[in-house]
């Protein structure tokens, strides 16, 4: 699948090579130049983006740092690096002026928080904006004109699916079906749920929901049922803190914990303290750094499913901006700003944690990217006449651990 991705990307740079060996000739020094697309009239205007990432540091934060330094050279552009507040919109709206202040061309934000006013500080400055990790969901259903309809929002790349297309409950339940079909003689039949709180994450409430109906639709015809115990107001909805260790005398019995909300920060480490993890499985969202030591056959063998959206997903919202800064735009671009839904990294076997472990989320070493500055760059307009907007959309947003190996 790793070279299904090459040859994708390799279609087009073969179409930006065919047009810059046009520009340059068959011979003197444009001749000796075979890499086109690297080459200065290609590059790009020099401009500076910059990036406001929701926490200051972790696995996804670093990599994706290494990720676009790596760029710098290849697109002709610095990157300047600011953290926003989880909190507090204000805040947000400073940091962004700041960073327009320092004088940026474009902004990669990871939060959708006074994004409204945020655009129109940009516009005002003639600054594009767009989204990374963020579904910009609030901005979607209660500021679209302010935010999406605006020229200067160029879209998001999503944090897995967008709220009106939620998938990773069935994800999940797919990831125990395979857990059991290796785990023949000692299937997983009793789990819990843990989830953040509604108002915050309505998706995950959602995705429990989805999970529960495959539960109960699998269960219509197996042989061996499978308990799925009903969210328990009190110790299931984790308020943004660890669950409490009353949780597994609610869920007596249970052999695995699904949770939606980020398990390694606000599960495993109760499961830990109470001598849980080596008994009762987990199946959860995010990761942090660590969970492969005991993921899998490793170790305690807690983790049995791990996810994230790859870091190469920003790809989506700088190609964009380059292309406004260039003064371009795709052919195929449409009207109005879109929020794109990512396929993520699922990692539920020690095949896929070992090729997880090879890609830059884990390793923050940018040759472990699946794109290359190169290819990045042809997948611009202004460098790749043929480039594409659909293309771009389909780079991104199809991104799976069978990508890596």
């Amino acid at each position: 699948m790793k070279n299904a991705v090459k040859k994708f990307l390799a279609m087009m740079l073969a179409g930006v090579m065919s047009v810059s060996l046009m520009a340059c000739g068959s011979s003197g020094s444009g001749a000796a130049s075979t890499d086109g697309a690297a080459s200065s009239e290609k590059a790009g205007k020099n401009c500076t983006i910059g990036v406001a990432f929701y926490q200051d540091s972790g696995l996804a934060t670093e990599a994706t740092k290494a990720y676009l330094d790596n760029m710098a050279d290849t697109l002709n552009c610095k990157f300047k690096y600011t953290v926003l507040s989880q909190t507090d919109e204000g805040v947000n709206l400073t940091k962004i002026q700041e960073l327009i202040a320092s004088g940026v061309d474009g902004i990669i934000c990871t939060m959708d928080s006074g994004t409204a006013a945020i655009v129109q500080e940009c516009e005002a400055a003639g600054v594009y904006i767009g989204g990374y990790l963020c579904d910009y969901d609030i901005s979607y259903t209660q500021a679209y004109d302010a935010v999406f309809k605006n020229d200067h929002f160029v879209g998001t790349a999503i944090d897995g699916y967008a709220p009106d297309n939620v998938v990773v409950g069935q994800q999940m339940f797919d990831s125990l079906l395979e857990y059991n079909e290796r785990n023949a003689d000692a299937p997983i039949t009793h789990v819990s749920l843990a989830i953040f709180p509604v108002w915050a994450f309505p998706a995950q409430t959602l995705a429990a929901q989805q999970f529960i109906a495959a539960v109960d639709e699998y269960n219509k015809t197996a042989d061996v049922q499978i308990t799925c115990d009903p969210l328990n107001e009190e110790t299931d909805v984790l308020a943004f803190s660890p669950m409490d260790s009353t949780y597994f005398a609610k869920h007596e019995g249970i052999q695995a914990i699904m949770s939606f909300a980020a398990g390694t920060g606000f599960v495993y480490p109760v499961m830990v303290q109470t001598g849980n993890d080596k008994n009762i499985k987990l199946f959860t969202t995010g990761f942090d750094g660590g969970e492969e030591k005991n993921f899998g056959s490793a170790g305690t063998g807690t983790y049995q499913q791990n996810c994230v959206t790859a870091v190469e997903t920003i790809t989506y919202p700088l190609v964009l901006l380059l292309n406004k800064i260039n003064g371009v735009e795709f052919k195929d671009q449409p009207e109005d700003a879109e929020r794109v839904s990512c396929d993520q990294f699922i990692m539920n076997s020690d095949e896929d944690m070992a090729a997880f472990q090879k890609n830059i989320y884990f390793t923050a070493n940018a040759s472990d990217a699946l794109f290359t500055p190169e290819e990045v760059l042809n997948m611009t307009a202004y460098a790749n006449p043929d480039a594409t907007y659909e293309q771009l959309k389909k780079s991104i947003s199809t991104l799976t651990v069978d990508s890596l190996k």
